[in-house]
């Protein structure tokens, strides 16, 4: 018999979401009759409804961009967030039974979901605005670094996020009920179909404490160079998503082993 091959933790590690990823997009889009043409179904169905809306206004939603551009930059991140948020809440019931095998822990299944989040958002992201610019539909892109930088950030925000609701989740099963009841207020007040500097002044005080209108907003700006988010905060962004991140991360190491031992 030959001896068994030695992995390192890394390798362990890398293997183990290397195979969620797949449980994940199997579990996912198999049971759809459209399958993966669902990744880009689901926002463009999205964008095409938010502009027949304001087409009636018969103008340029926002000088310089097309009204399908700009519906874009906010609805796919917005989407990535909301699936993030509720996937997180049922990441532990979905994959009890994969936690019998002493390499895989609650982590890594919240893990692969938000792995899994991100590369369909851009995935469709460069998709969609590859297909609207064919259509000649484009607009004159800005800053790429800008939207590495803001993307890892959104990363890590959504990570905690998707921690937190994942404890929640366990510990509250109530929690699953609420979670639809958070995500639709925050669709109407985190920019994905307006703008802040088109929101009376007197309102961007409160509109400011939500760091998914400064994720939007910097998108835009990163992707379009005739936006200017002149009112988006590149820093409180940053601050959000690494408190977020660290919160997910310490309530997730003071409730792990509960997670895998509540049935």
């Amino acid at each position: 018999m030959y001896p068994g091959i030695q992995r390192s933790p890394w390798q362990i590690q890398r293997d183990v979401i290397r195979a969620l990823l797949i449980r994940e997009m199997k579990t996912r889009f198999g049971k759809w009759r459209l399958g993966y043409a669902w990744v880009l179904l689901e926002p463009a169905m999205h964008i095409l409804l938010l502009a027949a809306i304001f087409s009636f206004t018969g103008a340029e939603f926002y000088p310089g961009i097309p009204t399908m551009l700009f519906m874009l930059g906010g609805i796919a991140p917005f989407i990535v967030f909301s699936n993030c948020f509720s996937k997180g809440v049922a990441a532990v019931e979905s994959n009890r039974g994969l936690f019998n095998y002493r390499q895989l822990r609650p982590f890594d299944a919240v893990l692969s979901r938000v792995l899994l989040e991100f590369a369909i958002y851009l995935f469709s992201l460069v998709v969609l605005l590859g297909i609207l610019a064919w259509f000649g539909i484009s607009a004159r892109f800005n800053d790429f670094l800008l939207l590495v930088v803001i993307n890892l950030l959104f990363f890590g925000f959504c990570l905690g996020i998707s921690l937190t609701m994942c404890v929640m989740g366990t510990k509250f099963p109530e929690a699953s009920k609420f979670a639809p009841m958070i995500v639709r207020p925050l669709y109407f007040i985190s920019g994905v179909f307006f703008s802040l500097e088109q929101v009376p002044e007197e309102y961007h005080g409160y509109l400011s404490w939500n760091p998914l209108l400064h994720m939007i907003e910097l998108t835009r700006e990163g992707l379009f160079a005739s936006y200017h988010g002149m009112f988006a905060n590149l820093p409180y962004l940053a601050t959000s998503s690494l408190v977020m991140l660290a919160f997910g991360l310490l309530v997730y190491r003071s409730q792990w082993r509960d997670l895998v031992r509540s049935q």
